[in-house]
């Protein structure tokens, strides 16, 4: 049986009051045309680059000191560099509280550290500032997964799929969910 945990619990009632939220009036404008532009079957652009794009805004900033901390946050975490990532989002939290990006890389950092519950509620902060944040979607998905949660992971990773109908391997992972739902009702229900 899944365990409880109330951070993830908190997080997934935000979740499904997402379509109720307006993204932080800090986000740039130009993030709603490229990720409605993402959104269609056949976007104007190729949706690895649109992606790209809206990565690029997200982790944009039109402080550049809070910019170049994100970079130097990004590159400790490209190294596999926990600690210094970790302070560089401190310090940026401090800076630009209610920058999306910085925490969903704290969420990235704590789940280098093993911190699950801290991530999950980083997540949760990354999507009431940005709720079409289909990465932070995806990667609350996952870690549902990993806690045999599986209709909150589902329900995520849909809902990232819905931003993002271009993520690689969703669909699949959706797929893969279903089955296990599947097979667990059929045991229940005999």
């Amino acid at each position: 049986m899944p365990q409880a945990i109330p951070v993830l619990d908190d997080v997934f009632a935000l979740i499904l009051t997402l379509d109720g939220i307006q993204p932080h009036p800090s986000l740039p404008k130009r993030l709603g045309l490229l990720l409605r532009d993402l959104q269609r079957a056949r976007p104007t652009r190729d949706p690895k680059t649109l992606a790209e794009l809206i990565h690029a805004l997200w982790i944009s900033h039109p402080n550049p000191e809070a910019e170049t901390m994100m970079g130097e946050a990004i590159s400790a975490i490209d190294q596999g560099d926990a600690h210094n990532a970790h302070v560089a989002l401190l310090k940026l939290s401090a800076l630009q509280p209610e920058w999306p990006e910085v925490s969903y890389k704290r969420a990235v950092v704590a789940l280098m550290t093993g911190a699950q519950q801290a991530a999950i509620g980083h997540l949760g902060e990354t999507l009431r500032l940005e709720p079409r944040h289909f990465a932070a979607l995806s990667l609350f998905g996952q870690i549902c997964i990993d806690y045999e949660r599986f209709y909150e992971a589902r329900l995520a990773l849909q809902k990232a799929l819905a931003t993002n109908p271009h993520l690689n391997g969703v669909k699949e992972t959706i797929s893969a969910i279903d089955a296990v739902l599947h097979a667990e009702a059929y045991r229940l229900n005999g």
